[in-house]
C-alpha cells in the first residue's frame, strides 16, 4: 500500500513539472552547447539541470495559478484532481527555483544572475503576463527557447546560441497559440487569451504565420547544411499536420508541434554528426 502511494506521488509530481518538457529543456541545453562547438562538460550538465529546474518551477507555478481553469480544461492534472495541493505545488516551485539558481551558478556565474532575472517573468507569467494575450504567448515562447542559449553560455559562447533561439521561438509560439485554442473553453470568462480576444479564426492565422516564420528562419541554415534540410523533413510534415488540425478546429495540435520540436532537435544532431 505504501509503495502504491509513493508511485502515485512520484507520478503526480512528474505530471506537475511536465517531465517530458523538462527533459527536452535539458536536451536543448546539451544541443546548444554541442552546436556552438563546446564540449559536453560539467558546466553544461549543470546548466541542463538548471533548465530542468526552471521548467519544473514554471509549470508548478502555472498549475497553482490555473487550478480553477484546469478543473474545466485539464481535470486530470494533479491539482484539480486532488493528487497535490496548491500549497505543495507552490512550495515545490520555490524549491525548484532555488535549485535552478544554484546549478546556474555552478555552470557559469553570470548565468546565475540571468536565471534570477528570468525567474521574475516565470513567477508572474500565469497570474499576470499570461492574461495579456499575445505578449504572454511571446514571453513563454522566448523563455521556452532559452535552453539553447543556456547550453551555448555554459560552453562559453552565449551569443552563438541566439541563432537557435531565433529558430525555436516561432515554433514555441505556434505551440502556445495551439494550446490556447484547445483551452479556450476553460479560459473564457477567466483569462483574455488570444482566442478569447480575437477569436479562433484570427488565432489560427497567427499560428500559421508563426510556423511560416519558423520555416523562414531555419531554411537558410538548411540550405547551408544540406543534411540538415533532409533531416528536417519529419519536422515540416508534423507542422503541416498540426496546422491542418488547428484549421479544422480539432484538438491535438500542441502534441504534434511538440513532436516537431523533438524531430528538429534530432535533425540538428544528425546534421552535426
Amino acid at each position: 500500500m505504501r509503495r502504491t502511494i509513493s508511485v502515485r506521488l512520484v507520478s503526480a509530481f512528474a505530471a506537475l513539472v511536465r517531465l517530458p518538457n523538462a527533459l527536452m529543456a535539458a536536451a536543448g541545453v546539451i544541443l546548444g552547447a554541442w552546436w556552438v562547438g563546446g564540449g559536453i562538460s560539467g558546466s553544461v550538465f549543470a546548466a541542463a539541470f538548471a533548465a530542468m529546474a526552471l521548467t519544473a518551477a514554471a509549470n508548478a507555478w502555472n498549475d497553482a495559478a490555473d487550478i480553477e481553469i484546469d478543473r474545466i480544461a485539464h481535470p486530470e492534472r494533479p491539482l484539480p484532481s486532488g493528487q497535490l495541493s496548491r500549497s505543495t505545488a507552490n512550495t515545490f516551485a520555490s524549491c525548484s527555483a532555488v535549485i535552478a539558481v544554484v546549478f546556474s551558478l555552478i555552470a557559469q556565474p553570470y548565468l546565475a544572475v540571468f536565471s534570477l532575472i528570468l525567474l521574475v517573468p516565470v513567477r508572474f507569467y500565469s497570474p499576470h503576463i499570461k492574461r495579456l494575450g499575445l505578449p504572454g504567448n511571446l514571453t513563454v515562447a522566448l523563455i521556452a527557447s532559452l535552453p539553447f542559449v543556456y547550453g551555448a553560455w555554459a560552453a562559453g559562447r552565449p551569443r552563438a546560441g541566439l541563432v537557435l533561439l531565433a529558430i525555436a521561438a516561432p515554433l514555441h509560439l505556434a505551440r502556445e497559440l495551439a494550446k490556447d485554442l484547445d483551452d479556450v473553453t476553460g479560459d473564457a470568462g477567466v483569462r483574455r487569451t488570444l482566442p478569447v480576444r480575437i477569436g479562433a479564426r484570427g488565432t489560427r492565422v497567427m499560428l500559421v504565420m508563426a510556423v511560416l516564420v519558423f520555416g523562414a528562419t531555419i531554411v537558410p541554415l538548411g540550405l547551408s547544411v544540406p543534411l540538415l534540410a533532409a533531416a528536417l523533413a519529419p519536422t515540416f510534415l508534423l507542422c503541416a499536420f498540426a496546422i491542418r488540425r488547428a484549421l479544422l478546429g480539432r484538438e491535438g495540435s500542441p502534441r504534434l508541434l511538440k513532436a516537431a520540436m523533438l524531430c528538429a532537435m534530432v535533425a540538428f544532431v544528425v546534421a552535426k554528426v
